[in-house]
């Protein structure tokens, strides 16, 4: 922090010059401390080793926000270490009638519940994101899957209630782990 030596009443403006010049100076110098820290023309921040918030707003909340309460990532998001999760996950899930599965490379939730009363049976696997894991839960009755992109399927039925975990990798389907499902 600069140290500001006071000019007093009874000082002349000669006899001040110096503590004027100092001043300036140390300004001066905290001022450059602050610029190696904040780049005024980049607005870039750098060299801090700590920083201490109650929120902090990415992109105006569009792709990060984080608060005591609450973190949201709302922008993909690679994690290239370990990820230790020590409290729970929650997945989120939409129903599927009439429309289906979602399109080549639209699979946006990680459960759907296929309603066999409305749904288009079988139901077709799309292409998905490399590496992307989703179940299948079949509500209101049975639901048929068309096992032509499931790797070593020729045929999948879900039982009511019955759920079916796939994983797509090297563009195929591959199959996780299931429930009250018949695969063959």
């Amino acid at each position: 922090m600069a140290i500001i030596s006071l000019i007093q009443g009874t000082d002349s403006l000669s006899a001040s010059r110096i503590t004027l010049n100092d001043n300036f100076t140390a300004i001066n110098d905290e001022l450059g401390l602050v610029t190696a820290l904040l780049d005024p023309n980049t607005a870039d921040i750098t060299g801090i080793n700590t920083v201490e918030t109650t929120s902090l707003t990415v992109a105006a909340g569009a792709s990060a926000t984080f608060t005591s309460l609450l973190n949201t990532l709302a922008s993909e998001t690679d994690v290239d270490g370990m990820l230790n999760i020590k409290g729970g996950i929650t997945y989120d899930s939409v129903a599927i009638g009439a429309g289906g599965m979602p399109d080549v490379l639209a699979f946006s939730d990680s459960t759907y519940m296929v309603d066999s009363a409305t749904a288009t049976l079988p139901i077709t696997l799309n292409q998905a994101e490399e590496g992307q894991e989703i179940t299948v839960i079949a509500v209101n009755g049975a639901v048929t899957v068309d096992a032509t992109d499931v790797a070593g399927a020729a045929s999948i039925s879900i039982a009511e209630f019955g759920t079916l975990t796939l994983r797509y990798v090297g563009g195929s389907w591959y199959v996780i782990g299931s429930f009250l499902s018949t695969i063959a």
